[in-house]
C-alpha cells in the first residue's frame, strides 16, 4: 500500500511541473483538455454521451472610463455523442446552447462538430469544433477572460503537442464565413503558442522510517525555467464583399521568461508553486489607412496552493498573482479593454463612446487576482476576484466571477 501511494505521489508531481509550465491568471476548470492516448484506446469502438453542463455569474465594475461595466448570469449546455473510431482517433457531434437569466430565448445554440486524430503520443491534430477559449491558456491582454462566457465556441483546425520538453498549441479559428457578394466581411483569427522547458531540477526525496522501514518523509522540490511565446493575429477582410471596408488585421505576440519553484509533501499531497512572469508583449495594425503598433510590459508573481484528495471530495486549491501593467499604445482584439491604451475603433468599425475612443496611449496598472477552485466527483467550484488599478488615473476596475462546472461521461454501448 505504501508502494502504491508512493508512486501516486511521483505522478501527481509530475502532473504539478506540467501545471507550472502552463501557469496563468485563468481557473483551471474552464479549461478543455483532449483525450489521452489511454482514453482513446479506452473507448475506441464505444458510443459514450459527454455532458458538460456550466453555470456562472460574472460582474464587471469599472471605474476607469476605457470600458463599460456589466453582469451577467447564466448556463450552458454542451451534450455531445462521442464514438471512438479506433485506438487513435474520435468523433464527437453536439451543441453548445447558452442561456442568460433575463432573456425569454437562449442567447446562443450552435452545433459542435469535432474529428480528432492522435497518431502518436505526443501530437493530436483536431478538426471542427476546437479545444479553445481558456485551453489556450493565453493572458487576458491577449485573451479577454469573459469571451468563456460570450464567444466560447472555436471551430476550425488545431495541432496540439505535447512532450517532456514542449507544449505547443497552435490554431484556425473561422469566425464567419463569407458568402460571395454579400454585404459582409470574412473574418478569422490564428494563433500559435509554445512552452519550452529551459532547465528543470524538480526532484523527489525520500526518508525511511530506521526502525520500520517505511517511508517517514517523501517532499518534492525544484526550480523549473520555462520560455513561453505565442502569437496571435486577427482578420477582417474578403475579396468578394460588396460593402467598401477596410482590410484589418491586427498582430500580437508575446515572449518572455517564467521560472517557478515547486515544493509539496506527498504524503500529506500539499503542493506548492512559485512563479516568477517577465514577459514583453508586442502589438501591430494594418489596414488601407493605418499602420500603427505598441508594446507593454508585464511582470508577474504568482502562488499557487494544490491539495489532492483520494476520496469523494477529489481536492481544492487556491492562487494568488499580483503583476504591474505598462502599456504604451497597446491594443488587442480579443484582449481585454482594460488593458488597452491605443485607439482602433476606427479601424475595426467597432461603435465607440468618445471616452472609450480616446483612450490614453500610456497605461500604468497595478493587478491583482485571487482565484479557488474545489473539484468534487464530476463537479468543479470556481471563485475568482480581478482587481485592477490604475495608477494615472487612480480608479480600481473589479471583477467577480463565480462558476459550477459538471462534466461526465456516460458510456451507452
Amino acid at each position: 500500500m505504501k508502494r502504491h501511494f508512493f508512486f501516486l505521489a511521483l505522478a501527481m508531481a509530475a502532473t504539478l511541473s506540467a501545471a507550472a509550465q502552463l501557469s496563468n491568471a485563468t481557473l483551471s476548470m474552464l479549461a478543455d483538455l483532449p483525450p489521452t492516448g489511454s482514453d482513446l484506446v479506452h473507448n475506441c469502438r464505444h458510443l459514450s454521451l459527454d455532458v458538460d453542463a456550466n453555470g456562472f455569474f460574472l460582474d464587471a465594475e469599472y471605474a476607469t472610463p476605457y470600458a463599460k461595466g456589466y453582469s451577467v448570469t447564466g448556463f450552458r449546455l454542451s451534450p455531445a455523442l462521442v464514438y471512438g473510431i479506433n485506438e487513435r482517433a474520435q468523433l464527437s457531434v453536439g451543441l453548445n446552447a447558452s442561456a442568460f437569466a433575463g432573456l425569454d430565448s437562449l442567447y446562443r445554440i450552435r452545433p459542435t462538430f469535432s474529428l480528432l486524430y492522435k497518431p502518436t503520443q505526443w501530437l493530436t491534430l483536431v478538426a471542427g469544433t476546437l479545444y479553445g477559449s481558456h485551453t489556450h491558456r493565453l493572458d487576458a491582454p491577449v485573451y479577454d477572460p469573459s469571451r468563456w462566457i460570450f464567444n466560447y465556441q472555436e471551430d476550425g483546425l488545431q495541432i496540439l503537442t505535447h512532450t517532456k520538453r514542449w507544449i505547443s498549441d497552435t490554431w484556425l479559428d473561422w469566425q464567419h464565413y463569407l458568402t460571395p457578394w454579400t454585404p459582409d466581411q470574412e473574418r478569422f483569427s490564428m494563433g500559435t503558442k509554445h512552452t519550452l522547458l529551459l532547465f528543470s531540477n524538480i526532484t523527489n526525496h525520500i526518508e525511511h522510517n530506521p526502525e520500520g522501514g517505511e517511508i517517514a518523509k517523501s517532499y518534492t522540490n525544484g526550480w523549473e525555467i520555462t520560455l513561453p511565446a505565442h502569437f496571435l493575429a486577427s482578420h477582417r477582410g474578403g475579396e468578394v464583399k460588396t460593402i467598401d471596408t477596410n482590410t484589418v488585421t491586427t498582430f500580437n505576440e508575446r515572449i518572455g521568461l517564467q521560472a517557478s519553484f515547486l515544493w509539496g509533501n506527498n504524503i500529506q499531497s500539499k503542493y506548492n508553486i512559485l512563479t516568477f512572469d517577465l514577459p514583453l508583449y508586442f502589438y501591430h495594425l494594418e489596414d488601407n489607412t493605418l499602420d500603427h503598433g505598441g508594446n507593454a510590459f508585464y511582470p508577474t508573481l504568482a502562488y499557487e496552493y494544490h491539495r489532492p484528495m483520494h476520496d469523494e471530495r477529489r481536492g481544492w486549491s487556491l492562487r494568488a498573482v499580483a503583476g504591474f501593467w505598462h502599456g504604451d499604445h497597446y491594443f488587442s482584439a480579443f484582449g481585454s479593454p482594460l488593458f488597452w491604451s491605443a485607439n482602433a475603433y476606427s479601424a475595426l468599425h467597432i461603435p465607440a463612446s468618445p471616452n472609450l475612443a480616446n483612450a490614453t496611449d500610456i497605461r500604468n496598472i497595478l493587478t491583482f487576482t485571487l482565484s479557488a477552485e474545489h473539484e468534487f466527483k464530476g463537479l468543479n467550484l470556481g471563485l475568482q476576484i480581478d482587481a485592477l488599478y490604475d495608477l494615472d488615473l487612480r480608479k480600481t476596475d473589479l471583477l467577480f466571477g463565480f462558476y459550477m462546472r459538471f462534466k461526465e461521461k456516460f458510456l451507452l454501448f
